[in-house]
């Protein structure tokens, strides 16, 4: 049986195609992703990025907002605790498919005050990253801290940093003395730092990425890092009891270098980065095997 896992984001989609032992053999980018598209492409979509895959026993296992509400067919959450025993017994197969198909559920969870969180696509790099027990940080527009224990996710925290950060660059008083994004590590340290001593966290301290500047403590140049230090160590200092030695970030190499310099600022060292490809196809590739 051929095994390929599609990993179908809002903006873009990865397809892989699996040897027998789980390495990737082939993969497959195309921009053309969930929100993008309207519920009648899918198939097509599908069908076309996949020529010359598909065989008459071929399994694809799809992850990511093509499961979404706005997207092909919404595939329930899941509450927690999950693992991929879970997910693929709770994954939604598509009748409408080009070959046998199978959508793998997002994952939800509530605080014991009631507050909800869900997730769709980083539970499937999460079971990818190899940790078993622990704590894994998915950087990003929307970041994912997730609790790991005994190979299953247990519960999970959503902070906002990069829609904010996003949101305050470009849309708001902050940005508009700002001049170019050029990383300033010395700026982005000095905003995780006040953002981790504050206990009020980094709003009473948004303000000063415009005061700085205007009093010439902050060079125009440096404000985008200044205020991605103040959102990012915000968010270290909000998620600090979680923040432990041993934590797995799964980002790209720029955003794992801002978090491990919050990270270290708060006293965690020991991390270690997981690249978000490799995760989300190791993933697949565990979840289509019990699918098979």
């Amino acid at each position: 049986m051929t095994l390929i896992g599609v990993d179908w984001g809002s903006s873009n989609l990865r397809a892989y195609r699996f040897a027998a032992d789980g390495a990737v053999i082939d993969r497959r980018e195309s921009p053309r992703g969930a929100a993008r598209l309207a519920r009648a492409e899918f198939p097509d979509v599908l069908r076309e990025t996949l020529d010359g895959w598909l065989e008459a026993d071929t399994l694809v296992v799809l992850a990511g907002m093509v499961g979404a509400r706005a997207g092909w067919h919404e595939a329930p959450y899941l509450p927690c605790p999950a693992d991929p025993a879970g997910l693929a017994a709770a994954a939604l197969r598509v009748d409408d498919a080009p070959a046998r198909c199978f959508i793998v559920p997002g994952l939800s969870a509530r605080t014991a005050a009631g507050v909800a969180n869900v997730m769709r696509g980083e539970e499937t790099q999460i079971l990818g990253s190899g940790l078993s027990d622990g704590t894994i940080v998915l950087p990003g527009t929307h970041s994912k801290w997730a609790r790991v224990e005994g190979g299953r996710i247990t519960g999970f925290s959503t902070v906002m940093t990069g829609e904010l950060y996003a949101l305050l660059r470009t849309q708001s008083l902050l940005g508009q003395l700002a001049e170019g994004d050029e990383p300033d590590e010395a700026a982005f340290t000095l905003g995780a730092q006040r953002a981790l001593d504050n206990p009020a966290g980094p709003l009473p301290l948004l303000f000063s990425a415009r005061a700085d500047v205007l009093l010439g403590s902050l060079a125009p140049t440096a404000v985008a890092s200044y205020l991605s230090g103040l959102l990012i160590g915000g968010e270290v200092a909000a998620m600090r009891d979680a923040a432990n030695d041993g934590l797995v970030l799964i980002c790209n190499a720029a955003l794992a270098a801002r978090y491990r310099v919050a990270l270290a600022l708060a006293g965690v060292s020991d991390v270690r980065v997981v690249d978000g490809a490799d995760a989300v196809a190791e993933g697949l590739w565990r979840i289509g095997e019990l699918l098979k």
